[in-house]
């Protein structure tokens, strides 16, 4: 199991790092599977997604949870039957979990040019505004996008859009922002964001309750 880095946020808060590098085989045969996982397996048809779900269940039994300890809601937040809050999140074979005490978001992502294109459907930060480099504003939109990400995961609730979280700005080489996630007029919900550069090409963040 590559299990490229455990990361300790808080004393309540852990993020475990996995790279899925084994054959969808050899995971198949290192982990147990509930009835409704196994169903959830065979309606994943990508074989890079169905080894980053096992991957996951391999995470969760490294930490001593049992098939069917995992189950989702309604709105899809996964939950844990001991109480725990638990984030998942993916990108290639980048697979993270996260497990905290507290309200836990979690989301990894390829830093990749597309978030320029894409960046005025989730932020109001613009590029062409600054004097970045092409890489450095690539950095800072990744960030961006998983930091909302990440507070939509911890918020959990499902009612909001991805322009009702207000991201604090930042500088493309900071490792702390701050959210608000904003449902309604003069409502909110503050979260802390800590960001993590893996393997060069790669942002996480993670997201818990101010």
């Amino acid at each position: 199991m590559l299990l490229l880095d455990t990361i300790n946020v808080d004393k309540n808060t852990q993020i475990y790092v996995k790279k899925s590098v084994e054959s969808l085989e050899e995971l198949q045969q290192e982990v147990s599977l509930s009835n409704e996982e196994v169903s959830r397996l065979e309606q994943i048809k990508p074989e890079t997604d169905k080894k980053n779900f096992l991957s996951v269940r391999k995470i969760l039994k490294m930490n001593g949870y049992a098939p069917g300890d995992l189950t989702y809601n309604e709105q899809g937040k996964p939950l844990l039957n001991d109480g725990k809050y638990i984030s998942i999140s993916h990108s290639r074979d980048m697979v993270a979990v996260a497990i905290s005490k507290n309200e836990v978001g979690v989301d990894i992502e390829l830093k990749q040019d597309r978030f320029i294109q894409i960046s005025p459907k989730f932020t109001p930060w613009k590029p062409e505004n600054t004097s970045l480099l092409k890489s450095s504003i690539v950095q800072k939109l990744t960030m961006i996008w998983t930091a909302k990400e990440a507070a939509y995961k911890a918020y959990g609730k499902g009612d909001i859009t991805i322009n009702q979280i207000l991201v604090k700005d930042f500088f493309p080489n900071d490792t702390k922002t701050k959210v608000k996630v904003a449902p309604g007029e003069g409502e909110g919900s503050y979260y802390r964001i800590s960001f993590m550069q893996l393997e060069d090409d790669f942002v996480l963040a993670c997201c818990l309750p101010a």
